[in-house]
């Protein structure tokens, strides 16, 4: 029984072993996808082929990987010179990532030299990216670091604004932070960070990039096998023949437990890891479209502003303004692709800007007065007096609820109008959209706003959509303190109704 027990303690620290060091692999793997999402891009190589452009560099890089990934700092290097630095999503002084800097210094020289000979090699684009990753011990603590050269996604750019190669580092610390995230993500109780364990206690050594040894993770014997064995004892010389058949059952019963236990454990690292894959791939899919569409878009935006500035009838000067108001609200909602995402995660913040309400509701309606005249459909929108006039709030937020829920209305409604309000409300302005169109019915009511929700699935449905306008609505709404409902009924038409706190400017 003795031996049972121990066996079971050992496969017990074996497994446990095997999960932190997998993880501490994995968070460096995940580390390196995550930089390369900014740094595989015209726009970053644009940014730092001269002088680098702090400011983009503050978003695209120091905020970007802070706020979405948690890294703690980022900096870049071009012939072994610091030309930006953050620490903690802020740009830092070189001097606050120097002993980083020095202790990576022959893995930035590696990268930098791969990446040059990628580019002599005419490798200018996604198949030359040169990465690398590894544990680093500087003054301040131990740090998790990947590293990427700075590349371009079309190798015209490069050719026509060729340079040495940028160095992008990115580092997570090894504190007290990430060991609270493991021994949550691991269930293993105790887990920390040492400089030097005992050798009969559970760990796993950490070596940096040239095997140096830089510390521990260790955590107590939890020995499940051995605290049983103690809490039989007493029943042990009373019944040593029974107990003797019965112990064997009972490590077999016991190996079954702990190997289920294992088996689960592993599945659930596993499809961990398998969603932050996924939602790091869908995050760069994003993005990457994002930026692809709004090229194009703003070279609508520019021309509609360049004939604006020729001499027009005034008719024309009309329809080019809603062109131009069409197409800031496009490259706004363009801006918000990644909403639905950060909204789920928390990271949407909230302007306080002053705008006019009355000017709000009619630029929100006149977007879609074109759509709405060609379907033979009278659109109209009144604020009551009390309303009326300057209010402070977030103008952008409430304008993309607005486009959505008029964009509905207007595309369900056939026959009859739509009509938009706006009123004071206790706490604030309440809005309302109401149309005579399709309606809903009671039954569908329920998942109206939900993500991805479509009440026609079918392959042959009439109108189009991604599902996710409704829902962004009511994440949206609710972000600002508010709430959004829904009256309607099949073949009655929908009332929508959202009510905002605001306060007069």
């Amino acid at each position: 029984m003795l031996l049972a027990a121990r066996s079971l303690d050992h496969i017990e620290t074996l497994d446990e072993r095997a999960l932190v060091e997998r993880t501490v692999q994995r968070t460096l793997e995940r580390m390196t996808r995550e930089l390369t999402s900014a740094t595989v891009w015209d726009d970053a190589y644009a940014a730092t082929a001269g002088e680098v452009d702090a400011a983009w560099a503050d978003v695209n890089f120091g905020d970007y990987y802070h706020r979405y990934f948690g890294h703690d700092l980022t900096f870049a290097v071009r012939r072994g010179a610091v030309i930006y630095a953050s620490s903690e999503g802020a740009r830092a002084p070189a001097a606050r990532i120097e002993a980083l800097r020095s202790a990576t210094a022959p893995m930035i020289d590696e990268v930098a030299a791969r990446a040059a000979a990628a580019r002599r090699a005419g490798r200018i684009n996604l198949e030359g990216v040169s990465t690398a990753s590894g544990l680093f011990q500087a003054a301040d603590g131990i740090y998790l670091v990947a590293a990427s050269d700075v590349i371009v996604e079309h190798a015209d750019l490069a050719r026509t604004q060729p340079t040495e190669p940028v160095v992008v580092l990115t580092a997570r610390r090894v504190d007290a932070r990430f060991i609270q995230g493991m021994r949550g993500d691991l269930g293993v109780d105790g887990l920390a960070l040492t400089t030097r364990a005992r050798p009969s206690q559970p760990h796993v050594e950490l070596r940096d990039r040239a095997g140096r040894r830089v510390g521990a993770l260790a955590w107590p014997a939890r020995d499940p096998g051995m605290s049983l064995l103690l809490r039989a004892a007493p029943w042990i010389g009373a019944m040593f023949l029974l107990l003797l058949a019965a112990s064997l059952v009972l490590f077999v019963w016991l190996s079954r437990v702990v190997a289920s236990l294992s088996a689960k454990r592993q599945a659930l690292v596993v499809a961990k890891e398998q969603a932050e894959a996924a939602n790091v791939a869908k995050t760069q899919f994003l993005a990457n479209m994002s930026h692809e569409i709004r090229t194009p878009l703003n070279g609508v935006l520019g021309m509609t502003q360049i004939m604006a500035l020729g001499e027009l009838p005034p008719v024309q000067r009309e329809r080019l303004a809603i062109v131009e108001e069409s197409s800031r609200a496009l490259l706004a909602l363009l801006s918000n692709v990644l909403d639905m995402a950060r909204l789920e995660a928390g990271a949407v913040g909230l302007r306080e800007e002053v705008f006019v309400v009355e000017d709000l509701v009619e630029a929100s309606c006149a977007i879609f007065s074109g759509a709405a005249a060609s379907g033979g459909i009278a659109l109209g929108w009144d604020v009551a007096e009390d309303a009326r006039g300057r209010w402070r709030g977030d103008p952008m937020r409430l304008r993309q609820v607005f486009g959505n829920l008029v964009a509905n209305a207007v595309k369900f409604t056939e026959v009859g109008s739509v009509r938009v309000s706006a009123a004071r409300s206790a706490r604030g302005l309440a809005f309302e959209i109401a149309d005579t169109g399709v309606g809903v019915a009671a039954s569908d009511l329920p998942r109206l706003f939900g993500t991805f929700s479509q009440l026609d699935d079918s392959s042959t449905r009439s109108h189009g959509g991604s599902g996710l306008g409704l829902a962004i609505c009511r994440e949206l709404v609710e972000l600002m303190g508010g709430a959004i409902s829904v009256d309607s009924a099949p073949g009655a038409g929908s009332t929508f109704r959202f009510d905002v706190p605001l306060t007069r400017a």
